[in-house]
C-alpha cells in the first residue's frame, strides 16, 4: 500500500479502527453497466457526516460476482471511487487498510512492530455483499472471510417484517457477533450464527456485523472485520 501522505490520509478515513469503524458505512450503488463502491454516511442509514469519504483504490482486496444461480462471473474494477463492471446478482467486495497501531502520540497506519511505544494494534478489514435479486446465489454462502447470508428472500419483506440472517466466517457460523441495522445494535448471533432483524423502512437496507479475533503474529493484537449485507426494497410498503 502506498505511504504517500495524501493516500494515507484518505485510507485513514476508511477502516480507521475499532472505535470508529461502526460510525461509517460501506455500500454498493448500481449504475449503468456496473456498480460503485462507496464509503461514508449513507443518508438512509447514518445521521450526519459526509455523504462520501474518499479512499485509496488499493484498499480493495477482492471482488466476487455471482449470477442468480451462484455461478461466478468476471468483474472488472477501476477508478476512484472504485467501479465494478459486470452483471451480478450477488456482489461481494473485501477491503482492508492494513495495520493500525495506537500510540501515546496518536493512531498510525503501521504494524505494531513498526511503532514507537505501541499501546494496541489491529489489522482492519471491511466488506459488503450487495444483492440485486433472490436465488441460489443469494441464499448460499460465498465462503468469504466474513459475510451475512439471508435465511429467506429479503425482497419479499414489508415494513415491520423480520429477516433471519446468519453471520458466517469462511462458511462457518459465528456466535456472539453484534448485528446492527441502521447503525444501531439489534442483537447478537446465537451458536448457529443466526439472528433476526426487523426491517423498518423501504429503500436501501444495510445490515452490519462486527467480529474481533486474536491476531496470530507480532504485527497486531487482533483482527477487526466489519461486514454488511445490502439490498434495496424500493419505496416503503
Amino acid at each position: 500500500m502506498s505511504r504517500r501522505p495524501a493516500a494515507e490520509l484518505l485510507v485513514a478515513c476508511l477502516l480507521f479502527g475499532p472505535a470508529t469503524v461502526r460510525a461509517h458505512d460501506l455500500w454498493i450503488e448500481p449504475e449503468a453497466g456496473g456498480y460503485r463502491l462507496l464509503y461514508g454516511h449513507h443518508p438512509q442509514v447514518s445521521h450526519g457526516g459526509a455523504r462520501q469519504i474518499p479512499y485509496a483504490a488499493e484498499v480493495v482486496r477482492s471482488v466476487v460476482c455471482l449470477d442468480a444461480a451462484g455461478g461466478r462471473r468476471a468483474a472488472k474494477t477501476g477508478g476512484a471511487p472504485v467501479r465494478i463492471e459486470g452483471d451480478c446478482a450477488v456482489l461481494y467486495v473485501l477491503t482492508s487498510s492494513g495495520y493500525w497501531t495506537k500510540t501515546p502520540a496518536g493512531t498510525r497506519n503501521v504494524r505494531k512492530t513498526e511503532a514507537v511505544s505501541p499501546l494496541n494494534a489491529w489489522q482492519s478489514f471491511e466488506s459488503v455483499k450487495h444483492l440485486t435479486g433472490w436465488g441460489p446465489g443469494a441464499a448460499g454462502a460465498i465462503g468469504a472471510p466474513l459475510e451475512i447470508v439471508p435465511a429467506q428472500d429479503p425482497f419479499s419483506l414489508r415494513d415491520g417484517d423480520k429477516l433471519g440472517v446468519r453471520v458466517l466466517a469462511d462458511g462457518k457460523p459465528v456466535a456472539g457477533a453484534v448485528v446492527r441495522y441502521d447503525g444501531k445494535p439489534r442483537g447478537e448471533t446465537g451458536a448457529d450464527g443466526s439472528v433476526n432483524v426487523r426491517v423498518r423502512r423501504g429503500g436501501l437496507q444495510l445490515i452490519q456485523a462486527s467480529v474481533r479475533t486474536p491476531h496470530t503474529g507480532p504485527d497486531a493484537d487482533e483482527v477487526v472485520h466489519t461486514t454488511a449485507l445490502s439490498f434495496d426494497l424500493g419505496p416503503a410498503r
